[in-house]
């Protein structure tokens, strides 16, 4: 009898271990979630762009994204490491590198950027280098970024959408959720007018930017 009060008593101990862990504990894949975030930015502050890139090569997705999220805090030392990662074979890798190199690079490095936009399989890498451009106020590059307004991909074309309106000044007639043949339609509209005023634009903004490259050197 006493056995049996035993085992019932070790059973019930094992069952409420069980629940402890369900209920307070975080999956393994959390955890590993956790660790990579925690040594990712450990990296960071040491400004070890070395033991980043180590990461974004490792089998590990997960921690490859963070990784490469990471580098994109680290400025121009990063950059080549970042470049690289726009090569990955992970589309998700490839996805976070398109917007770390945003951050890293210069203006005149933005072909980078185009080359994704213009060629990835994926439409979120595609996406994410669409932001990119707007992000790196790449109005040089507006061919790219109104062909990608007639990207198949909705999400691709609400980007581009966006970066073209903002660099061209104007709003044409465009819904980037409309048919793939009424998007085309407002592309051209957009192309139209940018063939027409972008010389004006494109001098505006190259005014702006060396104005505020002046006032962040202390010269303006």
């Amino acid at each position: 009898m006493r056995i049996r009060v035993l085992i019932a008593i070790a059973a019930a101990l094992v069952v409420a271990l069980g629940a402890k862990y369900l209920f307070f504990s975080g999956s393994p894949q959390e955890e590993k979630t956790d660790q990579a975030r925690a040594k990712a930015e450990q990296l960071v502050r040491a400004k070890d762009v070395e033991g980043l890139c180590k990461e974004v090569q490792g089998s590990d997705e997960h921690a490859a994204k963070l990784a490469v999220s990471a580098l994109g805090d680290l400025g121009e030392a990063a950059r080549l490491a970042v470049e690289r990662a726009l090569a990955d074979r992970r589309p998700g890798v490839r996805e976070k590198a398109a917007t770390s190199f945003a951050k890293v690079a210069t203006r005149e490095q933005a072909g980078k950027l185009v080359a994704l936009v213009k060629k990835d399989k994926s439409a979120n890498v595609r996406a994410a280098a669409v932001a990119g451009l707007d992000h790196m106020m790449a109005f040089q590059e507006m061919d790219a970024i109104i062909d990608a307004m007639e990207d198949p991909d909705p999400a691709v074309r609400r980007r581009a959408s966006k970066a073209a309106t903002r660099f061209s000044g104007v709003a044409v007639q465009y819904n980037p959720d409309a048919s793939l043949e009424e998007c085309r339609q407002g592309a051209q509209r957009m192309r139209a007018y940018w063939e027409q005023e972008g010389v004006r634009a494109t001098k505006f903004w190259n005014f702006l930017m060396s104005k505020y490259a002046r006032k962040a050197d202390g010269k303006g």
